[in-house]
């Protein structure tokens, strides 16, 4: 498996929290097998390996009983811990083997997501201010599917803002105007900020979302990397003031192929029509992007000379740094790129 070890630190969403059920789920993550499930329909979420420890079967293709995952090969039971309670085939006399236990992961729900980590996390779940209930801020969860692009490829798209005028300009880019107004990148940690503003247009869905009536609008986005494969965006109207907040998850299915999530929060209270009708506007937008990353080399650069970089680039070119530094907590070669680093 290739990755940036320090990666499995973090926590990623996997599911909407309605989609994990007393049904098992599987899902994927850094190209192994996992599987989620609730023990009662209204219980909390529990995670494990996809795998019975005693002939390997797939448990997520198994049931919930008693509150227990039964592994459909030999019916196996395991409680929430991942803890097998009882082997049919065995004398029941005879105490379960310490072995028979499937490798827990840590999960937790949160803004409407499930949220799993498969090593020990450095930080909690992103603090991600506008989608808090309390906030004032309406949110709306938009998409979540899988591309077949690297995780770190879309957050790079993500803060790369000059591509707008350009992978956009079908949608809300405008081409005659590419320039972004001058702007610096800060460091935090492994956080990266910045703002700068251009002019976006503004076609017929976007005037009734909006609110904005002109052609054209000038519009600032202040940008956060908030961890290495989360993105927080604010997204600043001039004309109006209104604020529509992007959050982007990049989960790493493999070293290819990644569970992409958006969902925002916006600073006026639309409607439930409206809120469909930014929805697809959003979803016009990403699919843009997923047909140019899907074409995109996976292979993912972290040294800043494989690829050309301009002054617009300060900010992709400062992601490559925060995974360089995260890679140099291993003892891969610094010039490795993300399909050739070896956990």
């Amino acid at each position: 498996m290739s990755e940036v070890p320090a990666l499995r630190e973090y926590w990623y969403p996997i599911a909407y929290d309605h989609e994990v059920t007393d049904a098992p789920r599987p899902f994927r993550i850094f190209g192994e097998d996992y599987v989620a499930w609730r023990p009662t329909p209204a219980g909390p979420v529990h995670a494990g390996v996809d795998e019975c420890p005693h002939r390997s079967a797939r448990l997520s293709q198994g049931w919930v009983t008693d509150g227990c995952l039964v592994c459909p090969y030999h019916g196996w039971r395991f409680d929430g811990s991942g803890q097998c309670v009882e082997i049919p085939a065995a004398d029941p006399d005879l105490p379960v083997p310490p072995r028979a236990h499937v490798d827990s992961i840590l999960v937790e729900e949160r803004y409407g997501l499930v949220w799993v980590c498969v090593g020990m996390p450095r930080e909690d779940i992103p603090d991600l201010p506008e989608a808090a209930p309390d906030s004032g801020y309406a949110l709306i969860h938009e998409m979540m599917a899988t591309w077949r692009a690297s995780a770190p490829r879309i957050i790079d798209n993500a803060l790369d803002v000059s591509h707008v005028a350009w992978v956009h300009r079908n949608s809300v880019g405008s081409a005659a105007n590419p320039r972004l107004s001058p702007f610096t990148v800060e460091r935090d940690g492994l956080r990266i900020l910045f703002s700068t503003s251009y002019v976006v247009a503004v076609n017929e869905a976007q005037k009734r979302n909006t609110g904005i009536q002109s052609d054209l609008t000038e519009r600032t986005t202040h940008a956060e990397l908030v961890n290495p494969l989360v993105f927080r965006g604010v997204l600043e109207y001039h004309e109006n003031g209104l604020r529509h907040v992007l959050f982007k998850t990049a989960t790493p299915v493999d070293d290819h192929t990644t569970l992409f999530c958006q969902f925002i929060a916006r600073s006026d209270a639309p409607s439930p029509e409206v809120w469909d009708a930014i929805a697809a506007v959003d979803r016009t937008v990403q699919e843009e992007d997923r047909v140019l990353l899907e074409g995109v080399n996976p292979n993912f650069p972290i040294e800043t000379t494989t690829e050309l970089h301009t002054k617009s680039d300060r900010m992709t070119l400062e992601y490559r740094r925060v995974l360089a530094e995260l890679a140099a907590e291993t003892t891969v070669a610094p010039d490795a790129t993300w399909a050739r680093i070896r956990r």
